[in-house]
């Protein structure tokens, strides 16, 4: 075991050669690969002045009193690189520092062994206090990113058109092209999920999001058991329908409602892509439509009615009226045209006899003066049927059952 004396006379070796092993170590980290991105040279050269210092010092048993504030942690997070980096160059001044030492042909082997120790200890505490400040910075960023993205978010699906510069000042803030399509997604979990279940469930389409958008671009919302996305589209390969349909493949497909909207040519004008999403989920989950992407597209005429209740109303009036106090007649005629007017398959749908179809149709074209075999009598039925499921979802919203914005931003 060397002598504290011993490991003064190393201390103080080290020291005077404090200016060599600055430059070296700034020769060599400003030479990388990455050095655009280095902090300066002389501001490098000075920190691994007062490194090694410090490394002299415990060397001679003392603790220095005043912390070096290197920074580095928190200028990484605030770069948006990875957290190997807030410390990876303190590692590069200890493996310095190192081969400084062991090529000290005047220093013996004990000596080196004790110093190395001692100074692989200091760099743990140094690194420590690094990942501790890119820990705190990355968080308060994240938070602070997080609350621009969901008040952009939040002003996007209001509905009132958002100043294309207010959008786009945001957008850069986030590091966030805004002159790109945009389309919007959304996803809502029933029954409501456990908050470990739905950190699984926005895992796996976090994963999705990000193969789709590797440059991670997107504005996202949640709130436990629903999402809501604002996705570029011009990235190659699939897009994201096709990539939300494969997911949907798995255990996922059986709790999952999902819905997409149009895509909006930028950032600032993709507001009604987010309230087309939220419109079409709503129509999925009412209908059932679990384990499938609920296109705004495919359901364009319910999203209007649902939006126009006089039109829906005085449509439910005028052809189904006198349907709506009898609930297996509406059935009866949902079953009938969801099987295309076919009497065997609608009485297996409803498990029922062929002949009990048969009667209640005679029912409904006798209530509503509709003929039964007539398309264009049926499909005028059928809009009266998606003006009636409009109505019936909007008493939901109303009563708080299925209100999505007030749950994704209340």
């Amino acid at each position: 075991m060397p002598t504290s004396a011993a490991l003064t006379v190393v201390a103080s070796r080290l020291k005077a050669a404090s200016t060599h092993i600055a430059n070296e170590f700034v020769r060599q980290y400003i030479s990388a690969a990455d050095s655009a991105d280095r902090q300066a040279p002389m501001e490098t050269f000075e920190t691994a002045v007062r490194i090694v210092g410090h490394c002299a010092v415990a060397l001679t048993g003392e603790r220095f009193h005043d912390d070096v504030h290197i920074g580095r942690g928190a200028r990484v997070a605030l770069q948006g690189k990875s957290v190997a980096e807030a410390v990876e160059w303190l590692r590069s001044l200890e493996r310095v520092i190192t081969d400084h030492l062991l090529a000290d042909p005047s220093i013996g082997r004990d000596e080196v062994r004790s110093a190395l120790a001692t100074i692989a200890e200091l760099f743990d505490e140094l690194c420590t206090h690094e990942l501790e400040s890119f820990s705190t910075t990355y968080g308060e960023l994240s938070s602070w990113h997080s609350r621009v993205g969901t008040d952009l978010l939040s002003c996007l699906v209001a509905g009132p058109p958002m100043d294309a510069s207010t959008v786009n000042n945001h957008a850069r803030v986030l590091n966030i092209n805004p002159h790109q399509p945009f389309r919007a997604v959304a996803a809502c979990h029933e029954p409501l999920p456990s908050p470990q279940q739905w950190a699984r469930v926005r895992r796996r389409f976090l994963e999705v999001l990000g193969r789709h958008d590797p440059r991670r671009e997107a504005l996202i919302r949640d709130r436990n058991g629903l999402l809501l996305a604002l996705v570029p589209t011009n990235r190659e390969g699939p897009g994201i329908v096709e990539l939300l349909t494969r997911m949907l493949d798995d255990e996922l497909g059986r709790s999952l409602f999902v819905s997409s909207g149009e895509p909006g040519e930028s950032l600032a004008a993709s507001g009604h892509s987010c309230r087309q999403a939220l419109s079409a989920l709503e129509i999925g989950m009412y209908r059932g439509q679990r384990g499938q992407v609920t296109k705004c597209t495919d359901v364009i005429l319910e999203v209007l009615l649902a939006h126009n209740r006089w039109v829906s109303r005085r449509i439910i009036e005028t052809r189904i009226g006198s349907l709506t106090e009898k609930p297996h007649l509406l059935d009866t005629l949902r079953a009938y045209i969801a099987c295309d007017m076919a009497l065997q398959r609608t009485a297996e749908e409803l498990v029922v006899h062929p002949n009990t179809v048969a009667y209640r149709l005679r029912q409904i074209a006798t209530l509503t003066g509709r003929d039964m075999r007539r398309i264009t009598d049926i499909g005028d039925l059928g809009v009266a049927l998606m003006a009636y499921d409009a109505v019936e979802m909007r008493r939901d919203q109303e009563e708080g059952r299925t209100d999505l914005r007030a749950r994704l931003f209340g």
